[in-house]
């Protein structure tokens, strides 16, 4: 058996299992290793939920029983993702200003 990775149409990444022989073109139809569609229970907004479970199979937490000896990569993903939108909020922020400063400066 191979490890090979896919993205699907949502561009989720998982990683399957597949016989030597398969193509990895089949990828979609293997055994699923992970990550799960764990994300999709946390009700989160796109890209949000697609960008952690990215992480999740960039990180290889692939189950429960991975998470117990790697709790902390946990937390380390779920910073992750969230990094982003913060960087997004930031820089709205930023925008935000410029937009109030010309607007007080009558242009």
């Amino acid at each position: 058996m191979k490890a090979v990775d896919y993205t699907n149409e949502n561009g989720r990444n998982f990683r399957t299992l597949l016989p030597d022989e398969a193509p990895d073109s089949e990828a979609p139809m293997g055994i699923p290793v992970g990550p799960p569609d764990v994300v999709d229970f946390l009700g989160l907004p796109e890209p949000l939920a697609t960008r952690l479970h990215n992480i999740l199979h960039e990180k290889g937490l692939w189950d429960v029983k991975t998470l117990r000896k790697r709790d902390r990569e946990l937390f380390g993903a779920w910073q992750q993702a969230l990094r982003v939108d913060v960087n997004r909020l930031h820089q709205a922020f930023i925008e935000s200003e410029k937009v109030s400063e010309r607007d007080m400066n009558g242009r």
